[in-house]
């Protein structure tokens, strides 16, 4: 009885979508909006290795960038995975001038190496097309709530291809202000090739891996948050500790919490999250410890199928902890498979990272599936959508009707 329960209960969102898809189909609707994107704050069109290409189309809730690299074509879902993406080939640029530098070669040579094995730009095995799941995000409510709770779970390893990353990879990738475990698979390559050369070498990462001016303190990185995990900057555990001692550290700190054995095992069984962002997202979460319920985000943060889907939670888990005690957070609850959060003034909020909201057939079915579930949860609360984009006019209209208020403009967490 309790499992069928159980499965009443995570198909819920489900049900509800498809109750208010027709009424959702009798509202006016709108297409979503597309950009340009040497128009969009914050974002740098053209890069040394990268250009974004226009227009840049949205799904109602998310910008869908497609950039042209040398490594193939690139698909990133969000403004926020777009900032981390662009930080990495920042730093892939820098590192491919550094393995092609004569300072380098010439630590290879008196190290009794040969520089040819270990410089010169990553050209073999292109890429093609490093996908983020276009449009993923749009449906990501939809599969978070329709009983995807064992993503991510398995009998393998966790660590299983993490045990290679080698102390010099982990000061290496710290130094330029990226992930250690980056899935973007070029720079993934570069830093293997180089942090090989400076182990097999007995090269200082601070001396020949950093000679290129710009190269060391790099003042955006994927690394930077205002949360710390047990006492420990994010950037610290990258670079001095283990992909196992992040998980031991992550695993105590959600049993803490009172998240279950089996929840917990799942959650850091997922790999769609990387050790940093596991550790990011633990550490957000840990510093609302006065707030309740915060095992019901990681029930929801465990059936991220997408690496796409993994990061939003990632940022939204950010985003949730800096609007926690300015906001009143009392309770985290779930609507239609978003966290979202009960305040001490009894409102319904969430902090999320939606860059471009409008009113198309899928997202006034989505809200109008939260709203269903915000007035059986608490009949007379009010709702409020804190974004960091923008969304239309229609949208806030039909919002407002369905009793949200949306604030536009919050700034996004680093990176």
């Amino acid at each position: 009885m309790l499992a069928i329960c159980a499965r009443a209960l995570r198909c819920a969102p489900l049900y509800l979508l498809a109750l208010h898809t027709g009424a959702a189909l009798a509202q006016p609707l709108e297409a979503p909006p597309s950009f340009n994107a040497a128009q969009i704050r914050g974002i740098d069109r053209v890069g040394a290795n990268y250009t974004i290409q226009n227009p840049v189309r949205s799904d109602g809730l998310m910008r869908n960038y497609v950039l042209a690299t040398p490594y193939g074509e690139i698909q990133v879902a969000g403004d926020a995975m777009l900032r981390m993406r662009l930080n990495e080939l920042v730093a892939l640029s820098l590192l491919e001038k550094v393995g092609g530098s004569d300072t380098f070669a010439k630590s290879l040579v008196e190290a009794g190496l040969n520089p040819i094995k270990y410089t010169g730009r990553l050209i073999t095995n292109p890429i093609g097309t490093v996908q983020s799941t276009l449009g993923g995000i749009g449906g990501m409510f939809a599969r978070i709530g329709s009983g995807l709770n064992n993503a991510g779970k398995t009998q393998d390893d966790p660590l299983a291809g993490l045990l290679g990353v080698t102390s010099e990879r982990r000061t290496l990738a710290a130094a330029y202000g990226v992930d250690p475990y980056t899935d973007f698979l070029p720079l993934d390559a570069k830093l293997k090739q180089l942090s090989e050369a400076a182990a097999l070498g007995g090269l200082a990462v601070s001396g020949a891996l950093l000679v290129v001016p710009g190269a060391a303190g790099i003042v955006v990185s994927n690394l930077s948050t205002a949360n710390k995990l047990d006492n420990i900057a994010i950037s610290d555990l990258a670079r001095q500790y283990t992909a196992a001692q992040i998980l031991d550290i992550n695993r105590a700190k959600l049993t803490d919490m009172g998240v279950a054995p089996e929840l917990n095992a799942a959650i850091l069984a997922n790999r769609n999250y990387t050790p940093i962002d596991m550790a990011a997202m633990v550490a957000a979460l840990d510093s609302m410890k006065d707030v309740a319920g915060r095992p019901v985000f990681i029930d929801r943060a465990a059936a991220a199928d997408t690496r796409a889907t993994a990061f939003f939670m990632r940022t939204l888990a950010e985003l949730m902890a800096k609007e926690a005690r300015p906001r009143g957070y009392a309770q985290i609850v779930a609507l239609g498979g978003l966290p979202f959060a009960r305040t001490r003034d009894g409102r319904i909020v969430t902090a999320a990272p939606i860059d471009a909201l409008s009113w198309t057939a899928e997202s006034a079915a989505r809200f109008s599936s939260f709203t269903a579930e915000r007035k059986a949860l608490a009949p007379k609360a009010a709702g409020e959508l804190r974004i960091t984009g923008q969304a239309t006019a229609l949208a806030k209209k039909q919002l407002k009707a369905e009793g949200w208020s949306v604030v536009e403009g919050q700034k996004p967490p680093t990176p």
